[in-house]
């Protein structure tokens, strides 16, 4: 049995730099990489080292070319890459690299929507870059709106892309061509033609809108709760008395609590981190500090037992061990008969309770909850709006944008809803606070009188 060929090796023969090597038939063939003199050694060295790493990913590829110098200028320099998709999959990688995941442990956004748009381009993958333009950019969008997809667990019938989904993804290829441009894979013209490309428009394609569900009530907030496990009833009530956002409620830790105030907590979502702690907007160099008021500690007592703890407050195995208390509470069978408590689970289940809520999972459970308790289904976010408006309305912008944690109340101004309400609610309150006036009787004009006569003299 042959052995493992060695590494081949760059020697000097007849006054040139040479290299022996075997071709994927097996047979033995010379590589010339010039003569001494007309490069530095350590050029042709180099030259080597990179010619040797080609041949052993792409040996057909590399062997077609008839200088190695040429091969290694065709396929390492970017202007090599010449079809859209390795175009497509360069700026993938480039995003992977450059993009870190989000503090849940998810990718980021931007690169699931690189990925998603290239199941679209699947047609023009082996197109030079030049020959992709406005055309096939605009079958590209057309094809966007004629999708339809099911969401796993969710629908029953398709779902389409919203307008504002559309938009992005269109807006990924606008940005892949510039990332080119600055690579010299395409150039700025290819860039501009695609600009032509105009994003969708109210009112202007069949794509659907994307429809923002009506404030919450409290009405339906109550039925919510009271159809759900008790702690995502106290995860939902946390959110309704200080609007943070969803993953911030996961999150909650003892640790990160800072109860020096009786009246007032602060909380302060991965202060271990970093001075600023660990949040959306840390990197603004802002402390992120939710107030945590009485109605929101009597919640909270009830389930931390040390302020030093790292663990998470909210977990869905204790939510897991609520529910068999509950079940086991109203047990009609008489404990002599039947199954004893425990006796029919499974040792090592494949599925076990977590020690963490994340994003999905409570969604999942908000969405449980508004079907059994027959209340229009709404998300964490919702919730977080319908405090917004709240604010907005009793205590004015400011107030809701300190509240919500944003930079500025242009961001705030996303959450609120029902603008026109609001409007409404302040004329009628304008109204009832003037009584309407009886209009007063025109009062009659005064007759002139007429002059006296002067006196006569006597």
């Amino acid at each position: 049995m042959a052995g493992k060929r060695k590494r081949p090796k760059l020697r000097e023969k007849g006054g040139c730099f040479v290299t022996d090597i075997y071709k994927p038939d097996g047979k033995r063939t010379t590589i010339s990489f010039g003569a001494v003199g007309e490069r530095s050694e350590g050029e042709i060295y180099a030259a080597f080292g990179q010619w040797l790493d080609l041949f052993n990913q792409h040996p057909h590829k590399v062997l077609a070319f008839s200088s190695p110098y040429d091969a290694i200028t065709n396929i390492i320099n970017p202007r090599s890459i010449v079809s859209l998709g390795q175009l497509h999959d360069k700026y993938v990688e480039w995003l992977e690299g450059q993009l870190a995941t989000m503090r849940d442990g998810r990718e980021s956004p931007d690169i699931g929507r690189a990925r998603r748009i290239g199941t679209f381009i699947l047609s023009y993958r082996d197109w030079p870059v030049s020959d992709f333009g406005p055309g096939e950019l605009t079958a590209v969008q057309q094809a966007l709106v004629d999708h339809r997809y099911f969401r796993v667990n969710h629908d029953d019938e398709p779902r389409a892309y919203v307008r504002t989904s559309i938009n992005d993804l269109i807006n990924v290829v606008h940005k892949m061509w510039l990332w080119g441009v600055g690579r010299e894979i395409t150039t700025e013209a290819q860039a501009r033609r695609l600009k032509e490309v105009r994003p969708l428009r109210v009112g202007k394609t069949l794509a659907p809108e994307t429809q923002k569900r009506a404030m919450v009530t409290e009405e339906e907030f109550e039925r919510v709760v009271a159809s759900v496990n008790p702690v995502v009833a106290d995860m939902l009530r946390i959110m309704w008395n200080t609007a943070m956002r969803p993953g911030e409620v996961c999150r909650m830790r003892p640790l990160d609590i800072l109860h020096d105030d009786s009246s007032c907590w602060l909380y302060v979502p991965g202060r271990d981190v970093s001075l600023v702690g660990d949040h959306k907007t840390a990197h603004h160099q802002r402390v992120r500090a939710i107030p945590l008021t009485s109605r929101s500690q009597v919640i909270l007592k009830r389930w931390i037992k040390s302020f030093d703890s790292e663990e998470h407050i909210f977990q869905p195995a204790i939510a897991v061990r609520a529910m068999y208390e509950a079940r086991f509470a109203g047990r009609e069978t008489p404990l002599g008969q039947g199954n004893r408590a425990g006796t029919n689970r499974k040792a090592h289940p494949m599925i076990k309770p977590g020690t963490k809520y994340n994003i999905g999972s409570f969604r999942n459970a908000i969405t449980r909850g508004c079907k059994r308790s027959g209340v229009e289904r709404f998300t964490s976010y919702d919730l977080r709006r319908s405090a917004a408006t709240r604010v907005r309305s009793e205590l004015g912008k400011e107030a809701a944008k300190l509240l919500l944690g944003h930079v500025s109340t242009d961001t705030t101004e996303i959450y609120l809803l029902d603008e026109v309400k609001e409007t409404m609610k302040v004329a009628k309150q304008l109204d009832a606070s003037e009584e309407p006036k009886k209009p007063k009787k025109p009062k009659k004009p005064k007759k002139s009188k007429k002059p006296k006569k002067p006196r006569k003299e006597s």
